[in-house]
This record gives C-alpha cells, structure tokens and sequence, in this order.
C-alpha cells in the first residue's frame, strides 16, 4: 500500500497518506512535490509521503474492514469496487469524448493507487536528465480543460522538444531550448544557477522559459542575449522582480563564460494574442511556444511587437490540449 507515491518510492520512516482537510493553509508539506504540492492547500484531494513521526493515528484500535456479508475486505474486492466506480464516473462538460477511458482511469484507479504518468526526457530537453510527473490531479484539470499546473506545462515542452526532433531538420531543432522549470520555479540563487548553466550549453540557442507569478503563466523568450515576455492577460503589466533576476543570470553568465558584458534589452511584446477569458494562461503560454518553434520565420518578434492585439479562440488552445493529452497518454 505504501510502496509508492506519485510513481515515486515512499521514504523508509515515511508513509502515505491523503489530504482530506487543512489547518494551516500555507504551512509548508514536509516531503514537497517540486512545483506542484509544496504547500498544504495545494495537497487537499491528493496523496504524499509523510514522516510516521508528524502522523497522530486515532485512539480506536485499528479493524480490518468488511464487507456487507462481515467478511474482511480482500484485494479481489476492491479491484471489484474501483471497477464499479470506474463504469459510475460521469464525464464532464469540457472532457473530450476520445479520452473518456483516460478519464475515468484517472478519476478511479489512478486517485485511488497515487499513481501517475511518467515522462522520462534526456538531457537533449531541459539539459539534465529528469522524470515529468503528471499527477492525477494534474491531469483531471487538463482534461476538463481547467487551470493546469507546472508537470503538463513541462510535459508539454517535451512533446513540443519531440515535435521540432521529428518534422523538422536536426540543424532547425537545434535552434530551441527550453529551461527546466522546476529549476526556475523560484526567484532565488537556484534560478540563476539553472539559466546560466543552460546558456552554457549552446548561447546562441532561443530559449522558451514559461513562468508562473502569483498563479499566472506568462512565457520568458531569451535569445541572443536580449529578453523577450509574453503577458496573456489583456493589460499591460511589468515584472521587474523577473527582469532583475534575469538581468543577473546573465551577467553572471557573460563573467563566467568570458564575454564582453552587455546589459540585455527587455521587450514586452505588447502584440502577443491575449487568452480569451480569466483562467486560460497555462494554455495559452504553450500555445505561444508552438507558434514560435513551428514559424519557420522566426517572425515572433515582428508580429507581436505591435499594439494591436489579437485573441486566441478556445479552439486554439484546445489544439494545444488535445495535443498534450496524445503525448502524456502514449506515455501510460
């Protein structure tokens, strides 16, 4: 029962446990998932491993749990029991009708195991070798095309790594990069250490670095030494906390790689479609990102420097969606 949790191996002194309730809503969880549960309120509905020290059991002495004919539970029965609940789900509004199996799989047996889809990337992707975990809740909320979080973005950025890798030449594929996201999660030291070392791999690479402030995704563009930031939302809005960190990774960058320093330019690009409504940055930010690596062009600066500003449709980000959804299935 406790082998694992989210596909990872529990702690030895550690046990899993769900989150039913809280307390302290912004109390800090003692085993984190990176980017996606590492506060309390971020846990409710999903499950972690927690140290058997921090776990006050109840008073009651502990009963195998029966049936309705007081025989004690066995593994067949509840095999029997998720496969019940599996046939009872009901899909919802947004939930495409090719992925209703992969929903209800996700809303029964993945829920109640903790278990999640794994991605592996090489180093080719992020420049380090890692595992994407998609976590149930994750991928509840893109399927009902809902807030997504860090592990789908991220999944999406490898697909979109696969996609340049099959339909285009190796020689263009080169020209994109993409910044771990669970090393740029946060403005600190860590940030900087994480752009510097991927500048070090190949500078003259455009780098996509999608980046969530306070619950909202915007899209970091570095290329050629200069920042380019993409703001879904309609009004214009700056982020110099952002812009400061950056602006340091990359003097740190030019003093370890022996370039001349040069202060890079920070342009918002003002023009860059807005999302259709107040929820849909974590769609429309990798949408961005497939307009930019599939314009052969390269004319995202140009076109998006206006004024004017266009609006994605729903549909266009469902493209997205259905997209990711393909990729993190055909990794089950």
């Amino acid at each position: 029962m406790n082998a694992t949790v989210h596909g990872v191996p529990v702690p030895p002194g550690c046990m899993r446990v769900s989150v039913d309730g809280i307390i302290e809503p912004n109390a800090m969880v003692p085993i984190p998932v990176p980017g996606e549960i590492e506060k309390v309120c971020e846990a409710v509905g999903s499950q972690l491993a927690w140290p058997e020290e921090l776990i006050i059991f109840g008073r009651a002495s502990p009963k195998k749990k029966k049936n309705e004919e007081g025989k004690p539970k066995t593994l067949d029965s509840e095999l029997k029991k998720l496969q019940q609940s599996f046939h009872k789900v009901k899909l919802r509004k947004k939930v495409p009708s090719k992925y209703k199996v992969l929903y209800k799989h996700a809303s029964t047996f993945m829920k109640a195991t903790g278990a999640s889809v794994q991605i592996p990337c090489d180093a080719d992707v992020f420049g380090a070798v890692k595992t994407i975990f998609v976590l149930q809740e994750n991928l509840i909320s893109l399927l009902e095309f809902d807030m997504i979080g860090q592990s789908v973005v991220a999944a999406y950025m490898a697909y979109l790594h696969h996609l340049c890798y099959k339909d285009r030449k190796k020689d263009d594929a080169l020209l994109f990069g993409f910044l771990d996201l669970a090393s740029t999660y946060t403005l600190n030291k860590e940030f900087q250490n994480a752009v510097v070392k991927r500048l070090m791999d190949n500078y003259y690479r455009l780098y996509l670095m999608p980046h969530n402030q306070m619950a909202h995704w915007i899209l970091v563009v570095i290329w050629d030494g200069d920042l380019y930031i993409l703001n879904p939302l309609p009004h214009n809005t700056r982020f110099p906390d952002l812009e400061r960190g950056l602006i340091d990774a990359l003097a740190s960058y030019h003093a370890q790689s022996g370039r001349a320093k040069r202060t890079p330019k920070v342009v918002y690009l003002m023009g860059s479609p807005k999302q259709p409504g107040g929820t849909e940055c974590g769609y429309t930010v990798p949408r961005y990102m497939r307009d930019i690596v599939m314009d052969k062009e390269m004319s995202f600066m140009t076109k998006w420097a206006v004024r004017s500003r266009n609006c994605y449709t729903e549909e266009e980000l469902d493209e997205v969606r259905m997209e990711a959804l393909e990729f993190i299935e055909d990794k089950m």
